[in-house]
């Protein structure tokens, strides 16, 4: 009894220190990662975008909240003994939650998901939100990977986002399910950066020549192969510097500091 009296004190605490730092001006900067269509590489972007950012002497945070099939767990080299799925289940504390990514000169911060098919419970929103409002106070950056699609596990996290990046590919589905994440982004009135067109073999996009496009990332064989070791392109000692897509990261983390660094 007393154990239990202890753990409800503990989490009243929580939602209390949560609702204070709701209630204080946030610092850090919110920015999803939706793709209309799976097999994008949108993790991929996510985790290496986050490795150039933390390598800019950023305080980054990656969120998965794809709680259908999360994998960014598989790139973690310190795992948490718990994951967002059991925070907002009140089965874990914050302190349980975060694992860590090492690069050479940084680190930056993952908090894995569970599937909620293994929980077998709704995810409490309302918890999200607070939770991601105190994340912004010790963060520069909360990079969120989305699942694809526009289910509400994805609209509910845009609306609390203050940057949205489309990930998608130059090919004709990836297109077309892109432009109806657009739309919705627009409908809510989101801002939305541009399209991350991923993949890229092509020296000109078809598809995406016209749109607004954020970054173009080329196929890159190294790339893929340090996604398999679940690494990332920063990862690589010798051979990185010949990495074409390793550039156009740190592009894009120059691209993202210099536009969004006066909010912070």
């Amino acid at each position: 009894m007393k154990a239990e009296k202890v753990q409800e004190f503990r989490q009243k605490l929580e939602k209390i220190v949560l609702r204070y730092f709701e209630l204080r001006r946030p610092k850090g900067r919110i920015l999803a990662f939706p793709s209309g269509k799976g097999g994008v590489g949108k993790t991929i972007v996510v985790i290496n975008l986050a490795s150039a950012l933390a390598l800019k002497g950023k305080k980054v945070l990656v969120m998965d909240l794809n709680f259908a099939l999360p994998n960014i767990h598989m790139y973690l080299d310190e795992a948490p003994s718990a994951t967002l799925t059991h925070y907002l289940n009140e089965k874990a504390e914050l302190a349980q939650i975060t694992g860590k990514i090492l690069l050479k000169d940084a680190e930056f911060h993952v908090i894995p998901t569970d599937s909620i098919v293994d929980v077998q419970k709704k995810i409490d929103f309302d918890k999200l939100r607070s939770f991601l409002e105190y994340l912004k106070s010790r963060y520069d950056y909360i990079l969120l990977d989305l699942a694809p699609g526009l289910s509400k596990y994805v609209v509910y996290p845009l609306r609390l986002s203050d940057h949205i990046f489309i990930v998608t590919a130059d090919v004709k589905p990836a297109y077309m399910d892109a432009i109806k994440v657009l739309k919705y982004i627009s409908s809510i009135g989101g801002i939305h950066e541009g399209f991350i067109v991923n993949m890229v073999e092509s020296n000109e996009l078809k598809y995406f020549r016209h749109m607004g496009v954020f970054a173009v990332i080329p196929y890159d064989e190294l790339l893929k192969k340090a996604a398999q070791n679940g690494k990332t392109v920063f990862h690589l000692r010798f051979s990185g510097i010949f990495s074409s897509s390793r550039k156009v990261f740190v592009r894009m983390a120059d691209e993202i500091l210099a536009r969004l660094s006066s909010e912070i």
